[in-house]
């Protein structure tokens, strides 16, 4: 379960998400204290610049109406009229929230404040200083009420200029408790959001990981069913156009390639074995007989004659199945040079001659020109004895074998045909393997490893051949060519 796809797939998914919420959360958390923090800041401003803008305002018209103020009404008059009430009217405005106001004079000294600010937090020394040069300033203050809890304030305070060169102080200040509840709902809520959502997320993920990788499991079990002797089972594709329905298919499609490579190699086994036990049981039966009496020396010359034979059919087998295993292994080093078809082919055609007189069967050949190619011309002459030698066999007697270069879309081409019986359609695709030979009764003496050589040799040279028949038409075989480098 914990070493399961499905297990990991969810885990990563619910890290990735996890981290994914954390950091949105952060960001939002940020974005929030920052707004409220600026939206207090201002309000504080707002209200604080208000009751200031007001205050000079009735000083001025005061100092201009009664055109020149007495020590007495500096000091009182006008000021204790209106203080009180602008910080009545700015402190219960609806709309600006609950802020308490506070005038003081030039010393810090308070002189009108709204009802409720008794516990006002002490104005800073800085502060002070900032405003009667006449600089505005925000502050964080920290007070205490008696044995209370210790309150956080935010205030704004502000110069206002009176009569006679007289500075006051306006203080807006509100207590950051409602703030910082706000933001510590927000941080509960989210410490407890965030695992909730992503053990839901993680659960759901789960879910949907099972259903998706069930065509796994399915496969899976069908797999653990496959072995060397039911390769022919196979995977059901699910209804899907995705990499699950790609990697059923590819699985499907390796299975019947190692199903037709072990019914190679059961095939192969059996030919090889059914190919060199005839030879040597004829060569242990005529040791055996040689042995039992004394011979004269032209039947122990006889005798020695037909070992000899079998045990050079033996080294052909053996000296095939090499050059196939080499050309397996690409162990094969094309000597590649500029080769003439028509030289090559008639090349193997003389040598054959021998062969194709004694079976009665002609060969023509209808050479083209400028028929050369890259490639390694041993090689090649090794191709057309194959082709040739397999067609002299199968043609019929006193028939023909006509072999013929010419150009197929610009390629090189040759093809051999013979007059014989032809391959019946069900040998056609497999006349190519190794033992592989569609005269069942192996009558013709051949191993069936001429036309697997012939392909291998053609394919080295990335040429491309085919076989056609018909039966009672003959058979006939191309090797198409890459098209000549110029």
């Amino acid at each position: 379960m914990l070493n399961s796809v499905r297990f990991r797939i969810t885990l990563w998914y619910a890290a990735a998400l996890a981290v994914t919420l954390v950091i949105f959360s952060l960001l939002v958390y940020n974005s929030l204290e920052k707004s409220l923090d600026e939206n207090l800041d201002q309000l504080l401003a707002v209200r604080a610049e208000g009751v200031a803008d007001a205050l000079e305002a009735y000083l001025e018209t005061e100092r201009i109406e009664v055109g020149r103020v007495s020590a007495a009404a500096a000091k009182g008059g006008a000021f204790y009229r209106i203080a009180p009430e602008l910080v009545r009217l700015h402190t219960e405005d609806p709309k600006q929230g609950a802020i308490e106001l506070r005038i003081l004079d030039a010393s810090g000294a308070q002189l009108e404040s709204s009802r409720s600010a008794a516990d006002a937090p002490e104005l800073p020394e800085r502060t002070l200083k900032d405003a009667l040069k006449g600089n505005a300033a925000y502050d964080t203050i920290k007070a205490g009420s008696g044995d209370g809890p210790e309150n956080t304030y935010r205030s704004y305070t502000t110069p206002a200029s009176g009569t006679r060169g007289a500075v006051y102080l306006v203080q807006a200040y509100r207590s950051t408790y409602h703030t910082q509840f706000a933001l510590r709902h927000l941080r509960v809520m989210m410490a407890a959001l965030v695992p909730l959502i992503v053990l839901l997320t993680g659960a759901f993920g789960m879910f949907f990981a099972r259903v998706a990788l069930r065509p796994v499991a399915d496969m899976a079990r069908t797999i653990r069913q496959i072995t060397a002797h039911n390769l022919s089972l196979r995977l059901t594709p699910p209804g899907t156009r995705d990499e699950i329905r790609e990697l059923a298919d590819l699985f499907n499609a390796m299975l019947a390639r190692l199903e037709d490579s072990f019914l190679s190699e059961r095939r192969f086994i059996q030919d090889v074995s059914h190919e060199l036990k005839t030879p040597l049981t004829i060569l242990k039966g005529e040791l055996e007989v040689a042995l039992k009496k004394a011979r004269s020396a032209g039947e122990y010359a006889a005798i020695l004659q037909s070992n000899l034979e079998e045990t050079e059919k033996m080294s052909r087998i053996v000296g095939d199945l090499l050059t196939l295993a080499r050309f397996d292994n690409r162990e094969v080093r094309l000597e590649r040079s500029r080769a003439d078809l028509g030289e090559i082919l008639a090349g193997a055609i003389t040598a054959l001659a021998g062969l194709a007189e004694k079976a009665g069967v002609k060969i023509e050949l209808a050479a083209a020109e400028n028929t050369g190619v890259e490639a390694d011309a041993a090689q090649l002459h090794r191709l057309f004895l194959n082709l040739l030698d397999n067609a002299i066999k199968y043609g019929s007697a006193g028939g023909s074998v006509k072999a013929e270069i010419y150009k197929d879309a610009g390629r090189p081409a040759v093809r051999i045909a013979d007059r014989g019986p032809g391959i019946p359609a069900g040998d056609l695709p497999h006349i190519f393997k190794r033992f592989y030979r569609a005269d069942s009764s192996r009558s013709s003496g051949g191993f069936g490893l001429g036309l697997a050589i012939a392909r291998s040799i053609a394919e080295a040279h990335g040429a491309e051949i085919k076989a056609e028949s018909a039966p009672g038409a003959g058979a006939a075989f191309t090797v198409i060519f890459p098209p000549a480098e110029h």
